[in-house]
């Protein structure tokens, strides 16, 4: 099968895309897609213009969940969605809260139309605090039978949150001039 992977410099949703390809180890080509493209030729291959896509044999899909999902049920290998149907709700669980509650906020679309107000410095800050506060939540109910998210073995959990709490990282490093405190997980 032939599989171009659309990604884009700093996307998260598109690094965890690639995480699970490598993980998988399913051959694909990259395709870098620049800010000018999404808003142009890019809209061709996925029309809501964010990264990541895919397109599988002419197959075009988008958004990261659905198109790990994909991955996991078209091609063989490694599981990132575990092997019970509870390890199988409890991975979906931290990736929905991921997903949904942390990184939603910290697209710059998103912000930028709910605080237009607020300058790089400000709206970097307030990311960091939002990614502080969430992943405080959610460290009581990861790594508890491990040092995996959710089990015994790597899974999409565990990329989910890596990319989160590498997000976290970067952010808590640029925080370091607001506040003298960073959180940690």
């Amino acid at each position: 099968m032939e599989v171009m992977f659309y990604s884009a410099k700093g996307s998260n949703s598109a690094e965890r895309v690639e995480w699970a390809l490598n993980y998988k180890q399913i051959p694909y080509q990259r395709v870098e897609v620049t800010p000018e493209a999404m808003g142009s030729s890019y809209l061709k291959v996925n029309p809501i213009g964010f990264v990541p896509a895919i397109a599988v044999d002419g197959f075009v899909l988008s958004e990261s969940m659905a198109i790990i999902e994909y991955l996991e049920e078209c091609f063989d290998g490694k599981s990132l969605l575990g092997s019970t149907s509870q390890e199988r709700a409890n991975i979906r669980r931290v990736c929905e809260y991921v997903n949904s509650t942390i990184h939603s906020p910290q697209n710059k679309s998103v912000l930028r139309f709910f605080r237009p107000e607020l300058d790089e410095n400000s709206k970097r800050k307030l990311r960091g605090e939002w990614i502080c506060e969430c992943l405080e939540k959610l460290k009581s109910s990861i790594c508890i039978e491990s040092n995996y998210a959710v089990g015994q073995c790597f899974s999409l959990a565990d990329i989910f949150v890596a990319s989160i709490y590498k997000r976290h990282f970067n952010m808590a490093l640029m925080r370091l001039s607001f506040s003298p405190t960073i959180c940690r997980i």
